[in-house]
């Protein structure tokens, strides 16, 4: 199994929108940029995991993100997986922004 970069720009529409999504055993870890986002802007990330076959998604994390940041570089720390990972964006409040994101997925 080889490295996989999984890269993009989002842009939000309100709703929960997937950033990255892995069904196969992999480590995944990446970088979201907040660098767009303005005063009354508000984004949540959230994580899901699945930890058996067949089963669905459960969350793992919610964290929100309000106006514009010193640092805007959002790391989403490497998670090992076997049936399933997922990021997702959901932008709450403000004018909707586009976020540049970049994740690895690399070997168990």
């Amino acid at each position: 199994m080889a490295v996989e970069w999984v890269e993009g720009t989002l842009t939000a529409d309100g709703t929960e929108q997937t950033v990255v999504e892995v069904t196969t055993e992999n480590n995944v870890d990446g970088f979201i940029d907040f660098s767009e986002m303005q005063a009354g802007d508000v984004v949540k990330i959230r994580l899901y995991g699945i930890i058996k076959p067949g089963g669905t998604w459960r969350m793992y994390e919610d964290a929100e993100f309000s106006g514009p940041s010193a640092k805007p570089l959002v790391y989403v720390h490497r998670r090992p997986t076997r049936y399933g990972w997922k990021v997702t964006l959901q932008q709450t409040a403000g004018t909707y922004r586009s976020f540049d994101y970049q994740f690895v997925k690399t070997p168990v």
